[in-house]
């Protein structure tokens, strides 16, 4: 439950019914009566209190599918609410244009199966919650790797709504790749591409999922592989100025991150240097780790199905222009406790990417 709900003054005049408000509540909001006279609207973990308001003028702001005048609930009063106090409410998502203007794009998702992403976007994104599901629809993210969780990290980004999803992989299915919400059983021995694009099309039929053409970059590359990155790949990426984020899950555990933002952040190398700097056997041990095991990590669903939906959030964050908390760090799941640490990792002055100076 929401704590230290704020409050909204409203006058007294508030019981006159007038019609012209043009508002209702969202349906994400709950209505709690503190009093005769005062409501909670809660959303999500925010809160608000509103005083000085009738149990007609409620009635008029919760029942968004009634025609103003019809039966049932009064229209609600134009002076119900001071104008400073409306728009606080509508551009915080309390509020949402009425059933009159239902073409109104605060309350229409991009595409009707995102209605409840709207919803849920609202308690922290208010009146832009549409807005940014709409920026998602233009955005392009490329998973790369054969990890268990990789086809369920692009299903993932696809079904919350990113316009453009593909996995550049030249390779058959094999078993240990099968995860819930990504490959099935029956996709063995299928060419991985073709396979992993039908398992993006399930989660959201409307996506593109066609390679973007040579030369062409995306919004940010998630590495979902098996082990350490490929060097090379790393150094194209960062010559490219693509945002990266590695993300890994082995026996027992996964890690997300660092989030890379080339030249601004800290990155792989980073970690790498960082690493060496601790235990001089770094380097031998790093090269060794490069030879992937013969049937994956091993990854259990559970652990695997967790870390990819942190991943997501982390990949959203980064393309809502919200601050990801894998950056400069990574983020960190083990069983049995199932909570999420995060490790800072700092940029190295020693590293090539630069991002120290």
């Amino acid at each position: 439950m929401p704590s230290n709900p704020t409050t909204v003054p409203n006058p007294a005049s508030c019981s006159a019914q007038l019609a012209g408000s043009g508002y209702v509540v969202s349906p994400a909001v709950r209505v709690l009566w503190r009093a005769p006279d005062a409501v909670q609207l809660e959303l999500g973990r925010r809160a608000v209190i509103v005083d000085g308001v009738d149990p007609e003028s409620v009635l008029a702001l919760t029942a968004p599918h009634r025609a103003a005048g019809s039966s049932g609930a009064p229209p609600l009063a134009a002076d119900a609410f001071e104008p400073d106090s409306l728009s606080t409410l509508a551009d915080g998502g309390w509020l949402w244009p009425s059933a009159g203007d239902a073409e109104d794009e605060r309350t229409a998702p991009p595409v009707p199966r995102m209605a409840p992403d709207l919803l849920g976007l609202t308690a922290w994104a208010g009146a832009d919650a549409s807005r940014v599901l709409a920026a998602r629809r233009r955005r392009c993210v490329a998973v790369e790797g054969l990890g268990r969780g990789a086809v369920q990290l692009a299903a993932l980004l696809a079904a919350a709504g990113v316009g453009r999803v593909y996995m550049p992989a030249s390779a058959d299915v094999r078993l240990h790749q099968v995860q819930p919400g990504g490959l099935l059983p029956g996709d063995e021995g299928r060419r991985f591409a073709a396979a992993a694009s039908e398992a993006v099309h399930r989660a959201a039929p409307d996506v593109d999922t066609t390679p973007l053409p040579i030369g062409e970059w995306p919004d940010l590359v998630a590495l979902a592989v098996d082990g350490p990155v490929d060097q090379e790949r790393i150094a194209a990426l960062h010559a490219a100025g693509c945002p990266h984020l590695a993300v890994q899950v082995g026996p027992g555990s996964g890690i997300v991150g660092p989030l890379v933002i080339p030249g601004l952040t800290s990155c792989l190398g980073c970690a790498d240097l960082h690493r060496r700097d601790r235990d001089a056997a770094w380097h031998a041990i790093a090269v060794q780790l490069t030879v992937p095991p013969p049937r994956g990590q091993g990854a259990d669903v559970v652990t695997t199905a967790l870390v990819v939906a942190v991943a997501a959030g982390q990949v959203l964050a980064l393309l809502d222009g919200a601050r990801a908390a894998s950056v400069d760090g990574t983020l960190e799941v083990e069983p049995p406790d199932w909570r999420v640490r995060r490790r800072s990792w700092i940029t190295h002055p020693d590293c090539a990417c630069g991002a120290s100076r």
